[in-house]
């Protein structure tokens, strides 16, 4: 495994999956396509009132539209939904389809909560089944993102491209109050 850092983007090669992942802020995957034209695949996540990235140096992008909340049904934010997840998923999964696994950034706003419940469920669903297998999803995820905060809701909707929903929404539970994950839920984002 090779970690750069630089300017609170942190990417790395992950060998049970064989890709280069990044896991970052709105401003942090424009820096880090600028610095990598052509390289970077990306899923960019954001709200309906938020910017749109405009990320045109980028190999490939794909845009996914909700806002950050845990709440299912909301009549005030775009909630996540299952065909959002299975979007991001289809277009990770197409990526180098015929050759090696391509660089995969992906980003939210702040990088920490949308981006950080999307990867940390694309690995779980990579990872060889074992006892350990969550433990090491989220090892991955902190090492990517140390200041992980994965929303609830988008967990669970990842998680159950996995398994069965009810069984998603009781291990998105489980790994959100994971000690150290569930430390970062009342850290300001300004202080990491």
């Amino acid at each position: 495994m090779i970690t750069a850092t630089g300017t609170q983007i942190a990417f790395m090669y992950i060998e049970a999956v064989g890709r280069q992942i990044a896991v970052c802020s709105f401003d942090g995957a424009a820096r880090l396509i600028a610095s990598d034209k052509r390289y970077w695949n990306v899923v960019s996540i954001g709200g309906p009132r938020e910017q749109k990235a405009e990320l045109r140096l980028a190999k490939s992008i794909h845009y996914a539209c909700f806002d950050d909340t845990e709440e299912s049904c909301s009549s005030v934010f775009c909630s996540p939904r299952a065909a959002d997840i299975a979007g991001i998923f289809a277009f990770i999964r197409g990526l180098g389809a015929d050759s090696a696994p391509a660089p995969l950034l992906i980003h939210c706003q702040q990088g920490i909560s949308r981006s950080t419940a999307v990867t940390l469920s694309w690995l779980y669903g990579q990872l060889p089944p074992s006892g350990d297998r969550v433990l090491k999803a989220i090892d991955l995820i902190l090492e990517l993102r140390p200041q992980a905060k994965p929303n609830r809701l988008v967990l669970a909707l990842g998680l159950a491209h996995f398994m069965p929903i009810d069984e998603a929404l009781h291990l998105a539970d489980r790994v959100v109050s994971e000690p150290r994950l569930a430390r970062n839920r009342f850290q300001s984002p300004l202080s990491q």
